[in-house]
């Protein structure tokens, strides 16, 4: 596959800032320019007394569940804080591959993810997370965000509890700044990352006439998000997987020269 298959067209990268490195080292080796436009920012929140006291009592919990790398990156500091050596009796599930990666640097290494489908979906069809019935979970996640993984673990009998360790910011107030980049260098692709930030994309999109972007392409690392911005005319396609690396490989697929 030719390196130099983005011909220095810009690609936006929306991801928060801490977390660009990966996306724009391929974007930069496929001969792209990487432009980089976070729609979320995230802070911490793992000194909040209420995430503490969660995580103090890990050993109580059966499964503890991490819905991100985000949640690994400003959850995991304070479990391995509070335990030198994790519980026994807790297990770990992650939403995927790169959030089970993350847990291994914190010396996880036996996580429960699902076969296929790397969101809650797909956790919740496995085996696992089909007996759980009288078990106690908790779920490291970020302030907010779908309820669907603790709605249906408790209607299979489980006591949830969330240990929310971080909250999204929303640094962009308008696509101004977007705008003006596509005046100095063409604009081929965005890359959307997470639900919240394709909410985000959307809701900036609406509050003024945006022209510039109806001929860009839009890659997201899940099908859930593609309905949302096709119901807005975007020209938008799912990665197979959630990973960068997929994410590239469906970009190089769709886009056009």
């Amino acid at each position: 596959m030719s390196k130099k298959e983005l011909h220095q067209t810009g690609i936006v990268i929306t991801r928060p800032s801490h977390q660009t490195g990966e996306i724009k080292a391929l974007v930069n080796d496929h001969q792209g320019h990487p432009i980089e436009f976070p729609l979320l920012e995230i802070q911490s929140k793992s000194q909040n007394e209420t995430f503490q006291n969660v995580v103090l009592k890990l050993n109580d919990y059966d499964w503890a569940i991490f819905i991100s790398s985000n949640a690994v990156q400003f959850g995991m500091p304070a479990v391995k804080h509070a335990f030198h050596t994790l519980p026994e009796s807790t297990k770990f599930a992650a939403i995927g591959p790169s959030t089970q990666k993350a847990l291994k640097l914190f010396d996880v290494n036996h996580v429960l993810i699902p076969d296929e489908n790397f969101d809650s979906e797909g956790l919740l069809a496995t085996e696992e997370m089909n007996d759980i019935k009288n078990k106690k979970i908790v779920i490291f996640r970020g302030e907010g965000g779908r309820e669907t993984l603790a709605e249906i673990l408790r209607a299979r009998g489980a006591e949830v509890t969330y240990a929310e360790c971080y909250t999204r910011t929303f640094p962009q107030t308008n696509l101004d700044l977007l705008k003006t980049f596509s005046e100095k260098i063409h604009i081929s692709a965005i890359l959307i990352t997470s639900s919240e930030a394709c909410k985000e994309f959307v809701r900036l999109s609406r509050l003024k006439e945006m022209n510039f972007l109806k001929d860009v392409l839009f890659i997201v690392n899940h099908p859930r998000m593609v309905n949302v911005l096709e119901r807005e005319s975007f020209m938008t396609f799912s990665s197979d997987e959630p990973s960068d690396q997929s994410m590239m490989k469906k970009l190089l697929e769709t886009i056009d020269h």
